[in-house]
């Protein structure tokens, strides 16, 4: 996820502190293939085989460029797999920050399935990983810089702050969110 783009949190959200099992128990080609048919406003086919919900982020690109992006830290249906496809038609369509994704872009676009496992408090960012997401909590108000999006620790913690809506420098708790990322 290039170009310093962050995701968008639907409403304010608890920030939940637990971790969550490993999302490598999660068959990558079922998470995508969920969100890639609620992309094209398919319905949600489910299996028996449903899996505990988790918090997930959707993300996606045509072109190397973010069209939606939209998830929770915090679950709100009954199965990750309904997550995700919560998530992925929220970023289709309901993304306030692009217009609402073409029939013409159906053939070329990607998805990120962004499984949270958890988040744990820091007192600073220089140890955050490309890998590591970044939350930024003032109040009741909440920043989410997504694993891989942006490199720099400091750039990242601007971006959280602005997410946040909250000007930078103040007081503020951060946390390392920890994250399986499935891509394609």
């Amino acid at each position: 996820m290039g170009r310093g783009v962050l995701c968008a949190v639907s409403g304010l959200v608890a920030l939940g502190l637990g971790p969550y099992a490993s999302a490598s128990a999660y068959d990558e080609t079922t998470l995508l293939g969920i969100a890639r048919e609620a992309v094209l406003g398919k319905p949600l086919g489910l299996s028996s085989a449903r899996h505990a919900p988790r918090p997930v982020f959707v993300t996606i690109e045509v072109g190397n460029v973010v069209r939606g992006c939209r998830g929770g830290l915090v679950a709100r249906t009954s199965s990750l797999e309904e997550e995700v496809f919560a998530a992925a038609t929220a970023a289709a369509r309901h993304d306030p920050r692009y217009r609402p994704l073409a029939p013409a872009e159906f053939a070329t676009f990607k998805v990120t399935v962004t499984v949270v496992e958890g988040q744990q408090p820091i007192s600073g960012v220089a140890s955050l990983t490309p890998a590591d997401g970044l939350v930024l909590q003032h109040g009741n108000r909440f920043g989410i810089v997504l694993p891989w999006e942006g490199h720099d620790p400091t750039t990242r913690l601007k971006w959280a702050y602005r997410k946040a809506g909250v000007p930078e420098g103040f007081a503020a708790k951060l946390f390392r969110l920890t994250a399986t990322r499935f891509r394609g």
